[in-house]
């Protein structure tokens, strides 16, 4: 009896440890905003004070202009790049240990295209799996979306259409309910679209109504028992069903273009967006149709966001805007709980690491602060090289890219 109960109690414990790796640690942030897509991961030993000569690993060059983000699988980094003097568009892959470049590979030459003054010719953050990175770029009016495998092999590429976007060129793609999902909101006919990653072959795409040019990603949600996907652009918030990538509701805005993403919190989905007009919703993402006389919560107009996409933790939701107002509201309600100042400019999205928000400023300054609804700022971290690119984080480490540089940070102890 004693044999028996001892070995319950140690199966307990062994499922125990493996819950607490499982989700406590979590996957490779393999993809923009991590693998959940929301910017969200519950990490224990974070190094949340860093400098120059302080919790850094390596720090390596890296060549070009680009402001995607870094993503990690396989212990590798994947990121893309331009060399503006060759006008190569370039995916480069780093051994996540050392930082040494492992290969880059030159998808294409192509004339540069007209873009916004904070904007590259490698805006994309790559997306992986433990078998491929998929990657996307303009080639001239082209959107093309590209397969490699780690090795830097090229799988396959896809011409996904014309693409008109006199700011320049952003649609990272998403891996969700096992396909690779781009949205490809642009000013002539804007569409999204899933993708076998296998073959390249796309299985739905659906054309937008209002196209208009817009830079926010897919976001992935469990809404009761129903797999959803959320996409604010083209003057709209729109979810859609996953498999068939039909519309299952839709709320009208006054903005018309996006670049933050959504975010669910207590089970309401937030949005925010400034261009033209500035929204700050409140959603009830359980209907069906076109719910903007019915599902709209709350609204508010101080202080939208614009590039940085938000974060949620439990009941809150965290904001910054471009030029660097940090602030945090109640999902349910709206009702802002503290605004502050957080530098000067920022375009890294936010992203929630044990209980704390990391914001990291175009000047690279990270501030961290918990996340909770009294503003409590715990450091300031400095790196010298500007930032434009959302960190990207690992078991005990943080991912950082520089306009120059790549960083790994992680304590030395």
């Amino acid at each position: 009896m004693y044999n028996k109960m001892a070995l319950i109690k140690l199966s307990v414990v062994v499922l125990m440890v493996f819950c607490i790796v499982g989700f406590g640690i979590g996957s490779d942030w393999n993809q923009f905003r991590g693998p959940s897509g929301n910017g969200f991961y519950r990490i224990k030993k974070i190094p949340l004070k860093w400098g120059k000569n302080d919790n850094i690993v390596w720090k390596t060059e890296v060549p070009g202009t680009g402001y995607s983000s870094p993503v990690i699988s396989n212990n590798k980094v994947f990121l893309t790049t331009c060399l503006e003097d060759s006008k190569d568009r370039v995916l480069l892959c780093y051994d996540l240990a050392t930082g040494k470049e492992n290969w880059r590979r030159v998808v294409f030459q192509s004339a540069l295209e007209t873009r916004h003054q904070n904007s590259s010719c490698a805006n994309s953050t790559p997306a992986a799996d433990k078998d491929r990175v998929y990657s996307s770029f303009l080639d001239k009016d082209r959107y093309v979306l590209l397969s490699h495998d780690h090795f830097g092999k090229e799988i396959w590429r896809k011409d996904l259409g014309k693409y008109v976007n006199k700011h320049g060129f952003c649609s990272s793609p998403i891996l969700t309910s096992g396909m690779v999902v781009v949205a490809g909101d642009n000013d002539e006919a804007g569409f999204v679209a899933a993708i076998n990653p296998e073959t390249g072959l796309e299985v739905w795409r659906h054309n937008r109504e209002n196209p208009v040019r817009s830079f926010s990603v897919v976001v992935p949600a469990k809404i009761g028992d129903q797999d959803q996907l959320l996409l604010a652009g083209c003057r709209s918030l729109t979810s859609f069903e996953p498999q068939s990538g039909k519309p299952i509701w839709k709320v009208n805005t006054p903005t018309e273009k996006f670049v933050a993403a959504p975010v669910i919190s207590e089970g309401i989905a937030v949005l925010s967006g400034s261009s033209p007009a500035n929204t700050i919703w409140g959603v009830d993402p359980t209907g069906k149709g076109d719910v903007t006389g019915s599902k709209v919560l709350w609204k508010e107009n101080q202080n939208a966001l614009y590039t940085c996409s938000p974060v949620a933790f439990g009941p809150w939701v965290f904001g910054v805007t471009d030029n660097g107002i940090g602030w945090c509201i109640e999902a349910k309600t709206g009702k802002k709980q503290w605004t502050e100042r957080l530098g000067k400019a920022h375009h890294a999205s936010l992203i929630y690491v044990d209980g704390h928000i990391f914001a990291l400023d175009e000047e690279g300054i990270c501030y961290i602060y918990v996340a909770g609804p009294k503003f409590q700022l715990i450091a300031k971290n400095k790196i010298s090289e500007p930032c434009h690119a959302t960190p990207a984080i690992g078991s005990n480490y943080l991912i950082l890219r520089s306009d120059k540089s790549l960083f790994r940070i992680e304590s030395k102890q």
